[in-house]
């Protein structure tokens, strides 16, 4: 007799193949843990270039179809054997699974609703070939199907706590979404700061979280060391990257190292951020980014415009003006590492790895057929 349910993970991105961002790497990071505490996990995904059609990392069987090719994700889902399908995000795979596996336990994780502003949005800062995308994208992810599946889900989750009544509002839920958080691997102890202050950025280096102004902010602080750790996502924004590599690439306190892949050289990423006195994030829009919580969790206050969870204005400054130079030097005039260490004490709280895993077994061992 099985101890843990099957466990099949319906994704949008998945981390690796070129797709990057934060779905991708918690749908990775969820489906690792998972795995290693002896669940079965499989993962149905969109495929990516270079992404063959079944492949096994990590002991996760990751299956994907083309993307545009809806009667090869129903036969995905029609051959799982899954008890549990878990929507890292609502998309048109959610009610697809809910129609052809109707009698398996159905959970969806909201980790980004999207609100027509928040489109609009992503509209104005995105490529021209995105932009020509978005109204699919919106079919695909926010559109009636989809808010019908959230509305029919056996239960709908958010990481965050002001995310709750933006998903019970959008989707037209009875009840405030239920808090499942992320997992994030916190060290045992704060680690030892550099000597010298380092500023840190991590995002995709796409428009929407405009990373010139990160950049901008070197020139200005010759004493400190700025680190800027992300590249474009898209061929567009490739040529938008390396326009910013030739602008900014003799500023000599700053380090442009591209992405860092956390899974396979997950070293290079725990150096940088333990080195880390600041997290800026300059985006325009943003759900609560793992990059918060993975900064936060090595004691790194955070500033930034977006405020999810206050995470900037109770463990860093909240910028109101793009006035990122300010926020920086009033920060380290105030003990930042003081805000550090509260930052890490509430992810160490309720984010931390096997925290976080315990709460969603406890989740599926509610829902286990």
């Amino acid at each position: 007799m099985r101890t843990h349910p099957h466990i099949c993970i319906l994704t949008s991105q998945y981390f690796d193949w070129g797709i990057y961002g934060g779905f991708g790497s918690m749908s990775r990071k969820l489906a690792e843990s998972l795995v290693r505490s002896g669940h079965r996990v499989s993962v149905i995904v969109p495929g990516r270039q270079g992404q063959q059609p079944t492949e096994t990392i990590g002991g996760v069987e990751i299956r994907s179809f083309s993307p545009r090719n809806v009667a090869a994700a129903c036969r995905l889902i029609r051959e799982s054997r899954a008890d549990i399908f878990h929507s890292q995000d609502p998309t048109v795979l959610t009610y697809l699974a809910q129609r052809l596996q109707p009698n398996r336990a159905h959970l969806v994780t909201s980790r980004d609703p999207r609100e027509l502003s928040d489109w609009w949005v992503e509209f104005l800062y995105a490529t021209p070939m995105r932009r020509l995308l978005t109204p699919l994208n919106y079919l695909t992810e926010s559109g009636l199907l989809v808010r019908r599946a959230v509305r029919r889900a056996d239960a709908v989750f958010c990481p965050a706590h002001f995310l709750k009544e933006k998903v019970k509002r959008l989707y037209g839920l009875s009840v405030l979404p239920t808090l499942l958080p992320n997992l994030i691997d916190v060290p045992a102890t704060l680690p030892q700061k550099s000597a010298r202050p380092t500023i840190t950025f991590v995002a995709r280096w796409d428009k929407r979280k405009r990373p010139w102004l990160f950049l901008e902010l070197a020139a200005q602080f010759p004493a400190y060391r700025f680190v800027a750790v992300g590249q474009g996502s898209a061929s567009a924004e490739s040529g938008f990257d390396a326009q910013l590599r030739r602008k900014f690439r003799d500023v000599p306190n700053l380090e442009m190292p591209g992405l860092i892949n956390r899974f396979r050289e997950p070293e290079r990423m725990h150096q940088i951020l333990s080195d880390t006195w600041v997290f800026v994030s300059t985006a325009v829009r943003e759900g609560l980014p793992l990059t918060f919580l993975e900064a936060a969790a090595y004691g790194c206050p955070i500033i930034s415009r977006v405020d999810p969870d206050q995470f900037a204005s109770r463990f860093g400054r909240q910028v109101h003006d793009d006035d990122y130079a300010s926020a920086i030097r009033t920060l380290l005039a105030e003990s930042p590492l003081e805000k550090g260490r509260a930052a890490y004490d509430y992810v160490r709280e309720t984010y931390e790895t096997s925290t976080a895993l315990a709460a969603h077994q406890a989740q599926y061992k509610r829902f286990a057929a």
